[in-house]
Parts: structure tokens; C-alpha cells; sequence
């Protein structure tokens, strides 16, 4: 049985990631997945790694008191009122992992097992499974997107932008009116011919910068369903997909308007792993993972964000729309350290500034995890 004192040095702990004292849990734990480890304790260098060269799955769990400081940080988001409810899950490579949930969505508990979701670190899936196209000799992605889309959008000629620059958010394509309010593609039109009949005209030339517009997204979907011949949902299963480990990462809708993250479930463990397989080198080649990850100055590669400002490495985050309020996301890899991170939260109401709370708590999660 955990001691007394070790209850409490673990909360010392997250008081001082946090910098204020949250209040005492009860004797209620988080719930969270966790399996015994075979972790030393013992401290040793840590080592080093890079993009695209991370081991393979460190199978196993953290050490005890690792995993209930990370569960502690879960437990002091949702006493602060940061939260209503979260899940998250931390990897770092040759150590192993962990999963855990706090609080609740929709007055059900949350469990390491919850999905919740995953909103625009879609992109981070369909970006890959246009590389991996790329890469098998189906489409070139210096090629205009237009030569890549279905008949029934054969009309539209993508602001003249290439695959490329669509990957970038480069492509001056405009997003459908209304999605300054954050709005979805497929919450203002019911198929993706629709959401590009209702697009105003291009005001950008492309390559004028990255400006951040889910149509983009939306238009490299139908270009994957065109190229494969499959539902955009089954084209990645089958594909960037095709892992048992990632089963609990779900496109609950089928087609194109899914590709910007509409819709997108996933379980903190099964959205982290994702990020460990792509981020780590097993998802596309390493011409590829450089491309993604080649932010030429912006903020904005290909279909990843720079987060470095923040600590966080590489990766890509997501907001709710009005319509689905509200919740934040972010997955985010660390190269040098092999950490990976997850963080999916219910927020009590829309975001003032968004993405802070869930960037600070996966800041947290990063420390407990690497101290």
C-alpha cells in the first residue's frame, strides 16, 4: 500500500509544476490504465533521439510514482476548475507508458478507455496517407491539386495551389463563411462538392504564407478517396492506419469531410501511440517526416505545428466548434527526450484563449514524466 508521505511528495510535486496549491484529493484515485512495471528506479543517463528514429514501443508501464504523478496532475486540472473532464497519455521511448482520465464529459466518469475528440490532429493522419500516396508513386504533391480530384469536383481548380502547398495551408484556399466562429466545413454543407460551391473567391495567391483554413483539409480527402477508390475512412484504416495499437482512433465519418478532423474519436492511448508511430518513424519514410516537419520559418508544416515556442516539440492541436462546445486538444512530440504526449479535455465553456489550458497541462505532464 502507497504511504501517507509518498501521497504527499507526489502532490508537492504537481504544486510545484503548477505553482499554486490545488486542493487535497480524496482517497479517490483517477482512474487510468495502469500495468505494473518493470521500470528501475535507478537513475542513468537518459539518452538522446531523433525524428524519425525513436524504438520501438516500449512495451510496459511507468514506475508507481511516475504514473501517480501524472495522475495527480490530471486530478489538479479538474480541482481548479481547469477542466471538466480530461484524458491524456504520456510515451517515452525505452521506458514505457501510461494512460489516465480525470473528472467526467457529459456526467459519465471518464476512463484511460474514454474516446473523446480528436478534432484537427486528424490532419496529422491524412497529411501522412497523402505523403504515403506520394511516396507509393499514386500522386505527386508538387503536381496541382486539381489534377488529383474527383469528377464531381473537376470544376474547381484549387486557387491553381499544389498538393504541397494544400499540405502547407499555403494554398490561399478559403475557408466557408462563417469559420472565424470555428466552425467545421461539414457543419455548413452536407458533402465536400457543397463546402467548395459555397467558397467565396480566393483573395491569396498561393505560397503567401500559411493561413490556417480546414477546406485545405477537406480537399485533400476527396484527393485520397479519388487516388485510392475508397471512402476516406477506409482508405486510412486500411493504410496509415492498419495497427491493432490504433483501433481506438476513429473517423465516425466516412467520407471527405472527415479529413479536417470532423468527427475524429480517439483514446488517449491510441491517439498517443499514433503520434509515437509517426512522429517516431514508422508511419512515412524520413524524406517524408522532414517535409512534415519542415516549417520554413512559419509556424505551419505539413500538417504538423511547431510548438517548440512552448516546449512541446512538434505536433498538432484542435478546438470544438460552437456547435460541439467545448473542448481542446494536442498530441505533441518531443524528439530529443522520445515523449510523446495526449491531452483531450471537456472545458466548461468555450475557450478565451485557446489551447492554453491544454498546452500548460501537457507541459505538466511532460516534467512528471521526464524528471
Amino acid at each position: 500500500m502507497r504511504s501517507h508521505f509518498g501521497r504527499i511528495s507526489v502532490l508537492a510535486l504537481v504544486v510545484a509544476l503548477v505553482g499554486c496549491a490545488p486542493t487535497t484529493p480524496s482517497g479517490a484515485e483517477s482512474r487510468a490504465s495502469v500495468e505494473p512495471s518493470a521500470a528501475t528506479t535507478e537513475a542513468s543517463p537518459s539518452p538522446t533521439y531523433e525524428l524519425g528514429e525513436f524504438p520501438d514501443f516500449p512495451e510496459g508501464a511507468f514506475s508507481g510514482s511516475v504514473a501517480e504523478a501524472l495522475r495527480a496532475a490530471l486530478d489538479a486540472a479538474i480541482e481548479a476548475g481547469t477542466f471538466t473532464g480530461v484524458t491524456a497519455a504520456v510515451i517515452v521511448a525505452d521506458r514505457g507508458s501510461w494512460a489516465g482520465a480525470a473528472g467526467s464529459a457529459d456526467g459519465i466518469a471518464l476512463t484511460a478507455d474514454s474516446p473523446l475528440p480528436a478534432h484537427s490532429v486528424g490532419k496529422t493522419v491524412v497529411a501522412a496517407e497523402i505523403l504515403r500516396l506520394a511516396e507509393n508513386g499514386m500522386l505527386d504533391i508538387d503536381a496541382p491539386a486539381s489534377e488529383h480530384l474527383p469528377p464531381e469536383l473537376g470544376w474547381y481548380d484549387a486557387n491553381g495551389a499544389t498538393i504541397r502547398q494544400v499540405l502547407g495551408m499555403r494554398s490561399g484556399i478559403p475557408n466557408v463563411p462563417g469559420a472565424e466562429a470555428l466552425y467545421y466545413p461539414a457543419e455548413k454543407a452536407p458533402t465536400a462538392v457543397e463546402v467548395f460551391r459555397m467558397l467565396p473567391d480566393p483573395t491569396d495567391l498561393p505560397e503567401t504564407g500559411p493561413e490556417y483554413a480546414d477546406t485545405n483539409y477537406v480537399l485533400l480527402g476527396a484527393i485520397i478517396e479519388h487516388v485510392t477508390g475508397r471512402p476516406l475512412a477506409e482508405a486510412l484504416r486500411s493504410d496509415v492506419l492498419d495497427d491493432p495499437a490504433l483501433n481506438g482512433l476513429v473517423y465516425t465519418v466516412g467520407d471527405a469531410l472527415g479529413a479536417d478532423g470532423w468527427g475524429v474519436e480517439s483514446t488517449p492511448a491510441s491517439l498517443a501511440r499514433w503520434g509515437y508511430e509517426l512522429y517516431g518513424g514508422s508511419v512515412v519514410s524520413d524524406t517524408s517526416l522532414r517535409e512534415m516537419t519542415d516549417f520554413r520559418g512559419e509556424w505551419y508544416g505539413l500538417g504538423t505545428i511547431d510548438f517548440s515556442d512552448s516546449g512541446l516539440g512538434v505536433g498538432h492541436n484542435g478546438i470544438s466548434s460552437p456547435t460541439t462546445c467545448c473542448s481542446e486538444i494536442v498530441l505533441a512530440a518531443l524528439a530529443e527526450e522520445g515523449v510523446i504526449i495526449s491531452v483531450q479535455a471537456n472545458l466548461a465553456g468555450l475557450a478565451s484563449e485557446p489551447f492554453s489550458r491544454v498546452t500548460r497541462l501537457a507541459q505538466l505532464l511532460r516534467d512528471a514524466a521526464t524528471l
